[in-house]
């Protein structure tokens, strides 16, 4: 049986504070196959980001993986030098950051930006690296590709910019690609060419995707399974059909029913009441209880584990009934 292409086993990150010590990540687990895209969603502040940047050894100073394994193709990175991680981790995952004009160089070209992995890292000629970076700019659909190597950042619009970010995240032919939150500040019409763009990267190259977004309707269009964030947990998982159509977890629930569905209006929106729990206290049960229409005592008592419901997992006492005592309590 092959390998996933990255697998995460029990991973915890641990961030200090001014506060006290901030449990960010509590112990997930993923793997991701090749041709595969897993969305993750969440609130701000639910460890959607410190997930990717904690694989990839991208933590700030103040953070640290503090236990878990992580495997990229069956090889554990745990045990290894930074040098051998750093290599492993940059030639299989490429990465697009949320703010582009922040994550390129702004006194660079970006045909130097995305001819860098290929000269300095895969060991390509100059000449060589620079038809990499009109070939990868062409394919991300940028217009005029020769003519624009030569442009700075700031000479490009917002998508253009993503497209030249998702070029650099290409350039170094990864097996993987992990997009945090790359569509967040572009209009829809711009979004759409760029989510389109990754879809095509995906059926064509077999690249697997992992997808961290707090928009819903963006997951539901290009990701094909879900794990929904909450408190630094994986609180439900699922394939998207499922978990959009029959959620098992009240938060999930809560989620999509926030969402505005323009197919069928309503007067007001369903509403999460009450905030996120502070990681830097203990936490006592489930951390979603004290926002929960269907809180029971054993949910104040004991966090629930991830269990099989149905064909999905979930974190929950009342994965089977929440609904019910949504109902009873609107009756």
């Amino acid at each position: 049986m092959t390998s996933p292409l990255l697998s995460v086993r029990d991973l915890h990150v641990e961030i200090e504070t001014n506060r006290g010590l901030l449990k960010a990540i509590r112990g997930i687990s993923m793997d991701v196959n090749a041709g595969e895209s897993i969305g993750i969603v969440g609130e701000s502040g639910s460890g959607k980001s410190i997930t990717l940047k904690a694989i990839l050894g991208l933590l700030p100073p103040n953070a640290r993986v503090t236990k878990g394994e992580i495997f990229v193709e069956g090889r554990s990175l745990n045990g290894m030098s930074d040098k051998e991680r750093r290599a492993i981790l940059a030639e299989k995952i490429g990465i697009v950051f949320q703010d582009a004009i922040a994550a390129l160089n702004p006194v660079l070209t970006v045909g130097t930006q995305i001819s860098e992995i290929p000269h300095r890292r895969l060991g390509w000629s100059k000449a060589k690296s620079h038809e990499r970076a009109i070939e990868l700019m062409t394919l991300v659909g940028i217009p005029e590709a020769e003519k624009r190597l030569k442009v700075y950042p700031h000479q490009l619009s917002g998508g253009l910019r993503q497209r030249v970010a998702i070029a650099i995240a290409l350039s170094g032919n990864p097996k993987i690609i992990f997009c945090d939150e790359p569509t967040t500040a572009l209009d829809v019409t711009i979004q759409a060419q760029v989510l389109r763009l990754l879809e095509d990267l995906r059926a064509k190259e077999n690249t697997g995707i992992v997808f961290v977004t707090h928009d819903l309707a963006v997951v539901n269009e290009i990701c094909e399974k879900v794990n929904v964030m909450y408190a630094g947990r994986f609180v439900e998982r699922g394939t998207v059909e499922q978990t959009f159509q029959d959620p098992t977890h009240p938060y999930a629930y809560s989620l999509l029913k926030s969402a505005p569905d323009m197919e069928h209006p309503v007067e007001r929106l369903f509403s999460i009441q009450g905030e996120a729990p502070d990681l830097t206290k203990p936490t006592i049960g489930c951390p979603f209880a004290p926002r929960c229409f269907a809180a029971s005592e054993e949910c104040l008592a004991t966090e629930p584990e991830l269990r099989h419901v149905h064909e999905s997992e979930t974190a929950c006492h009342h994965a089977t009934n929440f609904l019910s005592q949504l109902n009873a309590g609107q009756a």
